[in-house]
């Protein structure tokens, strides 16, 4: 399992009142007690009622020659719309808390992605197009665990230029993509750079439940990017621009991360149809065994089971946490063998809540079964 290994700044990467929001978080990565800042600025994919989900690389959109972006910018910019949302006050002349993001028009139906967190909590959601149009939307489909958003607009089809969606499996370092946003309201910046790193985890703010997977770049994003794409050179969205590393501020610092394009995807027919998703979770914090861990307990591999969350899914099963090195670990899950704590929550999160898995369990010298049914992340344990 993945160690706590510091404490995270997230300045949310849609601007409010001007400023970023920041609010505290435990990252759940590596090896390393650093402290580090991280700057929440989502995109979003491509996806739902007349969407394009095309993940080919050979995609007919036109690819950058020589180092000029010119036409691949000229393709995309008109799926990517500016958010700004609002608290309307009492009457017509009461202040309004104010924010900005970014999102991608999923289809002509008027369906935008974004970021949840660049919507959370408004009753004001405006949109406006790169041509200027302005139209007001309702947020419709909710994923706070992934910090995805769907809204919807009203305007004529014409204005509806949806982006097309990639395959974020098929992404791999060094890789060339590109970033188009809204930067401290800097309307359809266009930034660039490489995918530097994969399979990433930040821990989150909503319910604690952690962003895996996510897609490391260097192209620069900035607080107003949330909820803008990420893109590969065929014009693709391969991802949601969600947080950037940032050691001291609230601008780029030349690490930032993207949730990958197939995580929405996954959600997207139900979020389209308004739905608040929900992620199951077993209730446990613990650690991969180390070889010599895994040796003196008589196993190959496994995670141990530092603490049980009470009246979790965990504690429920009959899960024991370790003391003084003697515990339960878990070498397998529904009979797939669990070698590292991150594999063991990333098969978690591809269940449903309310699903049963069986977990192979040392214990004592001995192997026992005990089933879990997965609760929500937002229950009470």
């Amino acid at each position: 399992m993945k160690r706590l290994t510091g404490i995270l700044a997230v300045v949310v990467l849609s601007v409010i009142v001007g400023a970023a929001a920041v609010i505290g978080i435990n990252s759940a990565r590596g090896n390393g007690n650093s402290a580090t800042t991280v700057t929440v600025a989502q995109a979003t994919p491509n996806s739902g009622q007349q969407v394009s989900a095309n993940s080919s690389s050979s995609s007919s959109t036109t690819t950058q020659t020589n180092g000029d972006f010119t036409s691949l910018y000229t393709s995309t910019r008109p799926s990517i719309v500016e958010i700004t949302t609002g608290t309307q006050g009492s009457n017509a002349f009461s202040q309004q808390a104010e924010g900005l993001g970014s999102g991608i028009v999923l289809d002509t139906n008027g369906n935008i992605l974004t970021n949840y967190h660049v919507v959370s909590g408004s009753n004001s959601v405006t949109i406006t197009f790169a041509d200027g149009t302005v139209s007001q939307a309702d947020v419709v489909g909710k994923d706070p665990g992934n910090d995805m958003a769907v809204v919807k607009t009203s305007v004529d089809k014409s204005e509806l230029k949806p982006a097309k969606l990639g395959n974020s499996d098929n992404v791999q370092i060094g890789n060339v993509v590109f970033a188009i946003g809204n930067p401290f309201g800097l309307e359809g910046s266009f930034t660039t750079g490489v995918i530097s790193g994969l399979n990433r985890t930040l821990a989150s703010g909503n319910n604690g439940r952690p962003l895996r997977n996510l897609l490391q770049t260097d192209a620069a994003v900035n607080p107003g990017n949330s909820g803008g794409a990420l893109f590969d050179l065929q014009g693709q969205v391969i991802g949601i621009n969600t947080a950037i590393e940032n050691p001291g501020g609230n601008t780029f610092a030349g690490i930032a991360y993207a949730i990958p394009i197939n995580t929405p995807k996954r959600y997207m027919q139900q979020l389209l149809n308004g739905a608040t998703i929900t992620h199951p979770r077993l209730g446990i914090s613990g650690s991969t065994l180390s070889p010599s861990d895994a040796k003196s307990i008589g196993v190959s591999y496994g995670v141990a089971v530092v603490n049980v969350d009470p009246g979790s899914s965990a504690e429920q099963a009959g899960l024991q946490p370790s003391s003084n090195g003697n515990g339960d670990v878990i070498t397998a899950i529904d009979g797939k063998t669990m070698k590292t704590f991150e594999g063991l929550a990333n098969y978690i999160d591809q269940k449903n809540v309310g699903d049963k898995v069986t977990l192979t369990v040392r214990r004592g010298g001995k192997d026992l079964k005990l089933t879990a049914t997965l609760q929500a992340w937002n229950s009470a344990a």
